[in-house]
């Protein structure tokens, strides 16, 4: 990490009525999350204390453990099931609601 990299820092400040909340990066280090009740001077106000924070909590973990259980998308997907269970049901649908069909 060259020297720049190791200097910079990416605040994002969002609002929303009482709520804050602030997210800290630095290069080749996952994100630091933190809200506080407040206006954005109070925001601002902690800033300095969220990225003390953020780079105490650098020094010892830049980088979140892996995932290592399979995402749902990486599972077996439900067999498909037969015309006649799909038929049977589209019928039943019909038969119990008054909305129509919209396919």
């Amino acid at each position: 990490m060259s020297t720049e990299q190791k200097d910079e820092l990416k605040i994002v400040i969002s609002l929303k009525a009482d709520r804050a909340s602030v997210g800290i990066q630095a290069p080749e280090c996952d994100p630091a999350f933190f809200g506080l009740e407040g206006d954005l001077q109070a925001t601002l106000k902690a800033v300095p204390k969220f990225v003390e924070e953020a780079k105490t909590r650098w020094q010892t973990s830049k980088l979140y453990a892996k995932c290592k259980t399979p995402l749902p998308s990486q599972t077996q997907l439900a067999p498909v099931t037969s015309r006649a269970s799909t038929d049977s049901r589209s019928q039943r649908a019909t038969t119990q609601s008054p909305q129509p069909s919209m396919f």
